[in-house]
């Protein structure tokens, strides 16, 4: 960065060493952050980076790239050096002795193979271990220690078994480089169990002479030659016998020795290896039976009512592969999933994962549909949020971005005299104790947050509902409005954008008493119910002013407050004394009462989504006509899109998610049945199809 600054254009233009960052400075592309590449969130699919579209990856403005450095005949720009490998840069930047020093290490820990630019993410275990080594060797060329005529003192590297996940041959660079940071006066520390390490050592500390509490005393400590004559050591004599191996090996490549051979144990299971085979099960009225049932192959499990065929199937079968497959996650997966108790057999092998369609007798609640069923919903809801167009509910015209300037003049014109609270969201319905954002909030001055609608302060913070959804958010400041003081109002709205990532709200009416200055209206609280609006430089509507929150899956969705009809609470009909507290799978609603007529809901004309989701447009259509479809036109319709470019690249893995689950349920015979339809609806064989789907 500083040749890059040292160039003649780069003088002319004023531009700094930091101006050539792609991490801060006001050098890198503006819209991917100086990353260049687009990280689109895909919530239950893998997240799609997409390759910026105005910097073309190159993580810099253009004004940026025409910067070039000129050596030895060649020129290269930042972004031509961030392409280069170590291999190549030392070729290009050779001569330069500050450069040579930061890319040599690399070369010497087996790195020169590696773009400048390419992200540490992306990197081995192995290559990152490597990667901090050669930091600190490069630190160490720089100390010059090494060749310095005044005595300086060397650092201490403590490492904690670097060996670990490298292959032989980086073993042997690494030993190399701890080689140089010997030479250049360090000290090293090292924990190691890899003995050709241990064999290298200089001096070495052995501890034990056993674990746990048979441990914590000094063996012995001295060259590798001492601990291998050392009668107790277990070190010395794993050493010892690793050095009679490696001599053995050297004889064994004259033909002196003879090789020998490693055997896997033999599984004392001698069943057929295709099969599932069940040893002894004993669960409720089985009598200690042994079961074959083949691999790939179509099994039927039959007998009178009662003689242990669901038992089998699923108490022993389904619930055994589910909770084979549940203890290979992580811990924090399975903290969420409780998986079903072991059953009571001796032995089951050659399980694969199971799943199953079993026989209910509720086939879902008011709330369900053949799309939540099958899924589909679900990744229709995705396609709506990375690719809908939003549509303003009142105006019909698409929601464009409004800018700091628009945002104070509405505030202006709409808010003329009146108490306003700025709030920068922090926490969107999210689960949790947030103690840490309250300690955060603490440290930049700040007393209160407002946690679901009320002022908390952040000291003493109370301990929050971890199962709850908690909206925070933080209070920027408060004012009245007033043209004498535009300046205040234009840097509390700068303040909530640059806290808020470019959306804030506004709580008008803050306080109850219009006429008393603004001291003596914080000292009486604030009121019992604000209006609060939203406001985006992001989205808002270019006819109304109206400011609509970043969508989220969950506006989509009939189970959730963020996108449910307000009015009959995601059912889509007009149910006496159906609240949001119920989840529409209580059997007082799924019952066909004799003379009842269900009417749908006249807020939403039983599409079940508020005015603010049915807007919203893909393809030129909202996700209720989508969901109004027919299995068979939904399957016609997906079929024929054809997109490219980024739309594309962002909808293939929903596509074809989508399209699988339509081609099945009309494999299955159910092409007639629509996306909206009602589970409560369905016959019990059409049910367990979609189930099946």
């Amino acid at each position: 960065r500083k040749l890059f600054a040292k160039a003649p254009l780069a003088r002319e233009r004023g531009y700094t060493p930091g101006t050539f960052s792609f991490n801060s400075g006001d050098g890198r592309c503006p819209t991917c952050g100086g990353t260049g590449f687009e990280h689109i969130e895909m919530q239950f699919l893998s997240d799609v980076y997409l390759r910026c579209p105005d910097c073309d990856g190159k993580r810099f403005r253009a004004e940026i790239l025409e910067i070039r450095v000129e050596h030895l005949g060649r020129s290269a720009a930042i972004d031509d050096v961030l392409a280069m490998t170590v291999h190549e840069a030392l070729e290009f930047f050779s001569g330069l002795r500050d450069v040579q020093y930061g890319l040599l290490p690399l070369a010497d820990v087996g790195l020169e193979y590696l773009q400048l630019g390419q992200p540490v993410p992306t990197l081995s275990g192995g290559e990152a271990q490597r990667l901090k080594l050669a930091g600190h060797l490069a630190g160490a060329a720089r100390s010059g220690i090494a060749t310095a005529r005044v005595a300086k003192k060397g650092s201490l590297f403590l490492f904690d078994e670097p060996t670990t996940g490298l292959h032989f041959d980086d073993i042997a660079r690494l030993m190399g480089a701890f080689r140089k940071l010997l030479g250049a006066g360090h000290s090293l520390l090292v924990i190691e169990h890899n003995l050709d390490v241990i064999r290298a050592a200089d001096w070495l500390i052995d501890l034990g002479p056993e674990g746990g509490d048979q441990g914590g005393r000094v063996v012995t400590t001295g060259t590798p030659e001492v601990l291998m004559a050392h009668p107790s050591s277990h070190t010395g004599q794993a050493l010892a016998e690793y050095a009679q191996a490696m001599v053995g090996h050297q004889g064994l490549a004259i033909g002196t020795e003879t090789a020998l051979t490693l055997r896997e144990p033999v599984p004392s299971f001698d069943g057929e290896g295709r099969d599932i085979h069940i040893v002894n099960a004993r669960e409720h009225n089985l009598k200690g039976i042994d079961v074959h049932i083949p691999r790939n192959a179509f099994t039927v499990v039959t007998g009178v009512s009662g003689s242990g065929k669901s038992t089998l199937a699923f108490d022993i079968l389904f619930n055994e592969g589910q909770r084979r497959y549940l203890e290979s996650l992580n811990a924090y997966a399975r903290a969420i999933v409780q998986p079903a108790g072991k059953p009571d057999v001796d032995a089951i092998y050659g399980i694969p994962p199971t799943v199953a369609i079993e026989q209910r007798t509720s086939r879902g609640g008011r709330k369900s549909t053949v799309a939540t069923m099958t899924e589909i919903h679900h990744f229709l809801r995705l396609l709506y949020v990375k690719l809908g167009t939003q549509i303003c509910p009142d105006c019909n015209v698409p929601v464009a971005p409004q800018t700091p300037e628009q945002i104070v003049a509405q505030l202006m014109r709409d808010h003329r005299g009146e108490h306003l609270g700025f709030l920068a969201p922090l926490v969107s319905a999210r689960k949790g104790y947030y103690t840490d954002l309250a300690k955060w909030a603490a440290s930049k001055g700040y007393t209160h947050l407002r946690v679901d609608g009320d002022f908390i302060p952040v000291e003493p913070w109370p301990r929050l509902n971890r199962y709850q959804e908690h909206t925070i958010e933080l209070p920027v400041g408060d004012l009245i409005v007033d043209p004498r003081d535009e300046a205040g109002l234009r840097a509390t709205v700068r303040a909530a954008l640059a806290l808020g990532h470019g959306t804030f709200s506004v709580l008008s009416g803050l306080t109850a008493d219009s006429t008393l200055p603004i001291t003596e209206r914080r000292q009486g609280g604030p009121a019992p119910s604000p209006l609060q609006q939203t406001f985006s430089i992001k989205r808002a509507c270019p006819s109304c002013g109206t400011s609509f929150p970043e969508p989220d899956p969950r506006l989509f969705s009939y189970n959730s407050r963020h996108g449910w009809c307000p009015h009959c609470y995601g059912t889509g009909l007009q149910l006496k004394g159906f609240t949001e507290d119920q989840s529409g799978e209580e059997t007082a609603w799924n019952e066909w009462a004799k003379g009842d007529e269900l009417v749908a809901c006249p807020a939403c004309h039983g599409h079940r989504l508020n005015r603010v989701a049915l807007a919203f447009r893909w393809q030129g259509r909202s996700i209720a006509e989508l969901a109004g479809m027919p299995v068979s036109s939904a399957n016609h319709f997906f079929m024929g899109l054809s997109g490219q470019g980024r739309e594309a690249e962002i909808a293939r893995d929903v596509l074809a998610e989508i399209r699988s689950r339509l081609n099945f349920m009309e494999t299955v015979g159910l092409g007639y049945l629509a996306l909206d339809r009602a589970s409560p609806t369905l016959s019990g064989g059409e049910a367990q199809r979609i189930r099946l789907a």
